[in-house]
């Protein structure tokens, strides 16, 4: 693998200026004949203590295999010791396991200043000494190397009991001492589920995703957690050289588009549409709960639509029914909410800053007459509302909601409020301010959705009331 690569070549330094620019100069003649170095590397077995939150296994150094001498690192950035690392970042080690890894730092082109500082190393997992007995065999030939998934070694059933602990300690760090937090609601297939993805393409015009903690791109045919279709489509464009950056794709099993960014040429647009693909560049439909969607590629919509479907059932189980009824869908992105509130309240108002999102909001919304688009910050339409609001919908992005939006919801309670987080850092730091500081509300559920199987991001619907 590149990482292991171990190549001899001298990066020379020096302390003025001008010696500095001529020393760069005399190292890029060298490499020219001789390839430079591009990493040192250490061995080192490791006792895995625990999973970071963003799914990465933290262990501590219990054996020194080999470490780099000081000279290795003195050449390039400019002192001799180097400490031997206390503790090691990593995927694919799992709690209570010893395993043996490999550390590779890598080291600056020829002729780039020095460091400030030694960077953080590529650790990847070379054996298991000691197993866990939730390890399972992964199934991705880049796994670890591949920056996304964390979790393919780790059973399934294990995978949610940690995202709901994990739901759990956000809230118990904000504040939240007995919160209940639901079982995460699992998978009914926690493989080839994703119906989005972006494939990077490297300089010889070969797709695939990206390496861990690098722009390196890992050539790929097949994801095993993309969509078979997604697969079948990956598979045919990559018998011939792709145009760089990327390319993008979504499948919809409902009406069986793909979305495909850039447009194929004519022969793999025939072999795509032989193997029964309907191609789509523009736009295409996408289906929850028996609702048709236009989806454009610039467009947010939830990747997983097994469970996609089961948040929207979870959310609309959540409103009440009733005449006279008026809900607010705030970050409403391209109006899924809001067209599925439609059908049990009297009217809702949706919030979007997205122009782009707001024209296919329009167009899915179209033939709804009891739904009010809004374009603009929900920071700034939400408080300036004086109509009478019966509950909300609430689905902001990872950094969660902005403190405007939460002092209208204290200075104005609302009945109820469903907040649907994909962070739940940011989720457990907006609670603590709605229940715990103002005490405006009162926490009535707590469920966990496991949308990304295989990694650690979490979907979470709370149910919020006014106290």
């Amino acid at each position: 693998m590149e990482q292991q690569e171990q190549r001899d070549g001298t990066i020379i330094s020096g302390a003025s200026e001008a010696t500095e620019k001529l020393e760069a100069t005399e190292a890029a003649l060298i490499t020219t004949s001789v390839p430079a170095r591009r990493y040192v590397v250490g061995r080192y077995r490791v006792a895995v203590e625990g999973f970071l939150a963003n799914g990465e296994a933290h262990g501590r150094v219990i054996e020194i295999l080999h470490t780099p001498a000081p000279a290795e690192f003195e050449e390039v950035y400019g002192r001799g010791e180097m400490m031997t690392p206390d503790e090691l970042i990593f995927v694919g080690g799992l709690p209570g396991e010893i395993v043996e890894v490999e550390a590779s730092w890598s080291l600056p082109r020829p002729g780039r200043k020095r460091a400030k500082h030694v960077p953080p190393p590529v650790v990847r997992v070379l054996s298991i000494i000691e197993a866990s007995p939730e390890r399972v065999q992964t199934v991705c030939p880049v796994f670890g190397a591949c920056g996304g998934c964390q979790f393919q070694h780790l059973a399934y059933q294990a995978q949610l009991d940690w995202k709901t602990g994990r739901v759990r300690a956000a809230l118990a760090g904000a504040g939240f001492a007995e919160q209940q937090v639901l079982p995460a609601i699992g998978c009914a297939s926690p493989w080839h589920y994703r119906n989005h993805m972006r494939f990077s393409v490297n300089r010889d015009g070969q797709a695939g995703l990206t390496a861990r903690g690098t722009h390196r791109v890992l050539p790929l045919t097949n994801c095993p957690i993309a969509h078979e279709r997604i697969n079948d489509a990956l598979a045919v464009l990559s018998r011939q050289p792709l145009p760089q950056p990327q390319v993008l794709m979504r499948y919809s099993e409902a009406s069986n588009h793909l979305l495909l960014q850039p447009e194929p040429d004519a022969s793999a647009r025939a072999e795509l549409e032989a193997a029964g693909l309907t191609v789509r560049e523009s736009d295409m439909e996408e289906s929850l709960c028996g609702i048709s969607f236009r989806i454009r590629p610039s467009s947010f919509f939830q990747t997983n639509t097994t469970q996609a479907n089961k948040m929207a059932e979870l959310v609309l189980g959540s409103i009440p029914s009733g005449e006279g009824t008026t809900w607010v869908d705030a970050y409403c992105g391209v109006g899924t909410f809001a067209r599925l509130m439609a059908e049990r309240v009297s009217s809702v108002i949706a919030i979007e800053e997205s122009a782009s999102a707001v024209r296919d909001a329009r167009w899915n919304l179209r033939d709804v007459n009891n739904v009010e688009i809004l374009q603009g910050k929900v920071e700034a339409l939400l408080p300036a509302m004086t109509c009478r609001l019966d509950g909300l919908v609430i689905d902001p992005p990872r950094a969660g909601c902005q403190r405007p939006v939460l002092d209208a919801l204290v200075e104005r309670p609302l009945p109820r409020v469903i907040y649907v987080s994909c962070n739940p850092d940011t989720l457990a730091r907006d609670l603590a301010y709605l229940c715990l500081k103002q005490s405006a509300y009162r926490i009535r559920s707590v469920q966990p959705l496991d949308m990304f199987p295989q990694t650690a991001h979490i979907e979470t619907i709370v149910v919020l009331e006014a106290s």
